[in-house]
């Protein structure tokens, strides 16, 4: 991953890149980070990059043109550009793990009273770390990147990101070390047990506990659950829940069974695995029907054409329900490579589509000479 930020205070981010794992990151090359001065990037005298508002209003805003420099200078083919903001969207945990599949960030960091507004057209995300306001944009660009490069592969261990706080939107279970007992205050027993299915439901129940108590908006809601059961009654217990995730209506209903009329997933980690699952399957479904078209069987070719040009409707159906539907759940290499690989599929039937029209033009010309070949008139002699 490389990160580039704009700024107009770089020695900010000294401490920054040069301490604990931000700094091992950078030297194992699994992230890059590289602090821009906006100002280089002016024409103006004096290195100016703000100027006063247009109809009047205390401080400065940031100019245009050294924001569109920089950017210009800056931005590659898949570069997502992040404006921090407090006028953005409010920054949170899935946000991050979306943003940690990002090979190159621009983070452009404001100061002063804000950014000239057409500055934004070039902005692909705006994002705000909570309702207050800073005196700019760095203290809230370190805390996206350091959320971010967090969750870049083999940054730390995948044991350390298991249900983490914010992880389907709940916060973290407690956390106990030696000694067991200090000052009066035990370790719950259930810790010690080395009964693992006892401990995850102690975890999972307290993370419920702790979410209700302190973070109740993130539950919130009437219509959707959380489903729990309890080990000694077997009760269902359910726990109301309303959260902005991937949608998925259930097709299978079983006799006797709960009525689930739509199953959200809110978790990114989740959400991302079922969707490339999904992908991967229909993808190996339009390879595998492609394959299966025998061209080569003539007396076929109206029932192959046909095939092919449904065929054809449902991949790119399915393109567009890639970019349209999973796009924002996915990382943009993930999602260049299947469209690529889409195309491919999609090129391979209209191959074959090409080959039977070119046949049946070729019938159609040779019935045409045919009808159109006039026999030779029998040669009369002269008659005397």
């Amino acid at each position: 991953m490389k990160i580039d930020v704009l700024t107009l205070f770089p020695s900010m981010y000294d401490n920054f890149i040069n301490e604990s794992i931000i700094k091992r990151a950078i030297e194992k090359k699994q992230v890059e980070i590289n602090i821009h001065n906006i100002r280089d990037y002016t024409v103006y005298k004096n290195n100016q990059v703000d100027d006063y508002p247009f109809g009047g209003g205390g401080g400065m805003v940031l100019m245009c043109d050294p924001i569109f420099r920089a950017i210009d200078a800056l931005k590659k083919e898949n570069t997502l550009v992040i404006m921090m903001t407090p006028s953005g969207k409010v920054y949170k945990q899935s946000i991050a793990y979306n943003l940690s599949k990002h090979k190159h960030i621009i983070i452009l960091c404001g100061h002063y009273e804000g950014f000239d507004e057409r500055i934004k057209t070039i902005v692909d995300l705006e994002l705000s770390i909570g309702d207050y306001i800073l005196t700019g944009g760095e203290l809230p660009s370190m805390v996206v990147m350091d959320s971010i490069i967090r969750l870049v592969d083999n940054v730390i261990s995948s044991e350390s990101l298991e249900s983490e706080s914010f992880d389907n939107n709940l916060l973290d279970y407690p956390n106990y070390t030696k000694p067991v007992e200090y000052r009066g205050m035990k370790v719950p027993d259930v810790l010690l047990s080395g009964h693992h299915e006892n401990i995850n439901k102690y975890r999972y129940e307290e993370q419920l506990r702790l979410t209700k108590e302190n973070r109740p908006d993130l539950l919130g809601g009437m219509n959707n659950y959380f489903i729990s059961k309890d080990n000694k009654s077997g009760e269902i217990v359910y726990l109301e829940y309303d959260k902005e995730g991937y949608k998925v209506t259930p097709k299978r209903k079983k006799e006797d069974a709960i009525e689930v009329n739509k199953i959200v997933f809110v978790s990114p980690k989740l959400t991302e695995k079922l969707i490339k699952k999904k992908i991967d399957h229909k993808l190996d479904k339009l390879l595998y029907e492609l394959n299966l078209i025998n061209i080569d069987d003539e007396d076929n070719d109206s029932g192959n054409s046909e095939k092919i040009r449904d065929m054809l409707k449902e991949a790119e159906k399915f393109r567009l329900s890639i970019i349209n539907n999973y796009k924002k759940y996915l990382g943009n290499s993930y999602i260049t490579l299947t469209l690529k690989k889409m195309q491919i599929i999609i090129d391979g039937y209209k191959a074959k589509l090409y080959t039977i029209k070119e046949r049946e033009n070729e019938k159609i010309l040779i019935n045409m000479f045919n009808q159109m070949k006039i026999e030779e008139p029998e040669k009369k002699g002269k008659g005397r």
